[in-house]
């Protein structure tokens, strides 16, 4: 194959990729990056998600909080309490109710008042499922989604070879005075550059989530070191917050300086308390340290740290916060939120090129005017 009939079929793929997936790809680009500040967008019309004041972690009245769940629901499965990355959240509860419903219940963390209860769907919910699953089933949706990876990476590197020196359009302002076809064309090369680096780390996880959903899931966090005793309940009848509290210094005294963001209360009667939090592993999510506790006398039976965990695991553990950006807090996620902005752009502008393109499409040769001719891939390109 020539250099000629090389940049054809790249030119050929990258339209025809950008034409025929480019609703998909922008319904998924568009409610991915809405999925970025769907969290906040509960908050503002959530009133009990809000927190009275700011928390500092260690001021988090998880025992408080432990009392007014049970006390207000006591016929409740209390799955987990919850903090949020941000200190302008309330505390979160999450608990099945003896219908088998799951709830979501609010409390300030700094005396663990009980402020509300609210619906397992939410905002976040919504975006989340849609974006990952389509809202079916994950076991269908989710490999959908994620093999879209796959064409994304391959018109991104089509761009780039159909892209003549690419280097040197950085800074190439868009010709708006000239007709539509012509500054959409340069919008999407100029913003195709900028957003480069950004396409291809959302596909790199994306490719993650679909070895994932292939069979190559990480391994388990390591597991106990001792058996938890088995009793009659999940949680002993006897066990209050202050037992929690107590729970939770142990668990800071095993990993000194863990900033604690999630306690998971036993499912069976063998399970043990579960403490995890923020350490010093970078790019890791809360869980990737934690602390197992008996409820039943507050022993520690063993612990992990984020450093510790097996090279898979830590690429599953950092395949959420690079592709959602919310390892930095809110100012990683508006960097997320612009770019997401301007790939979800990149995909309709394609669409628009190549409609146009059709749309003008010169005629036939024997129909042509005299001394014309049929543009090359090279100068198609330019247009």
């Amino acid at each position: 194959m020539n250099k000629k009939s090389r940049d054809l079929f790249w030119y050929k793929t990258h339209s025809w990729l950008g034409l025929k997936l480019s609703l998909f790809l922008t319904f998924i680009l568009i409610t991915g990056t809405i999925a970025v500040f769907s969290l906040e967008i509960d908050w503002l019309l959530t009133p009990e998600m809000r927190s009275k004041e700011y928390v500092s972690p260690e001021q988090v009245a998880w025992g408080a909080a432990f009392d007014s769940v049970t006390e207000e629901y006591s016929g409740y499965e209390l799955v987990g309490i919850f903090r949020f990355h941000d200190s302008w959240f309330s505390l979160q509860g999450i608990a099945i109710t003896p219908w088998q419903e799951s709830v979501r219940l609010w409390l300030d963390p700094l005396d663990g008042e009980f402020l509300g209860a609210t619906s397992w769907y939410s905002v976040q919910r919504f975006f989340r499922s849609m974006h990952r699953n389509l809202m079916m089933p994950e076991r269908t949706g989710t490999p959908i989604v994620s093999f879209m990876a796959i064409p994304l990476t391959i018109s991104l590197i089509a761009g780039f070879i159909i892209y003549k020196k690419f280097w040197t359009g950085f800074f190439k302002r868009p010709r708006f005075d000239r007709k539509l076809r012509v500054w959409v064309g340069d919008f999407h090369r100029l913003a195709g550059l900028w957003v480069s680096w950004f396409i291809a780390l959302i596909a790199i996880t994306s490719l993650w989530y679909f070895v994932e959903e292939s069979g190559g899931n990480s391994p388990s966090f390591p597991p106990p070191t001792v058996r938890v005793k088995e009793r009659q309940y999940s949680l002993p009848e006897n066990f209050t917050g202050a037992d929690l509290d107590m729970a939770v210094e142990k668990a800071i005294e095993e990993l000194p300086g863990l900033l604690v963001r999630r306690i998971l209360f036993p499912s069976f009667s063998e399970d043990p308390l579960i403490i995890q939090g923020d350490l010093t592993a970078t790019l890791v999510r809360p869980r990737a340290n934690g602390v197992y506790i008996d409820p039943l006398n507050l022993k520690t039976l063993g612990s992990y740290r984020g450093e510790d965990l097996n090279f898979h695991t830590r690429i599953s553990e950092a395949a959420d916060p690079l592709h959602f950006g919310n390892f930095g807090g809110i100012t990683s996620k508006i960097i997320w939120f612009i770019f997401g902005l301007f790939m979800t752009s990149m995909a309709l502008t394609g669409a628009v090129i190549y409609t146009k393109r059709l749309g003008d499409k010169i005629k036939p040769t024997e129909e042509l005017p005299r001394g014309s001719r049929v543009p090359t891939a090279e100068e198609i390109q330019l247009l």
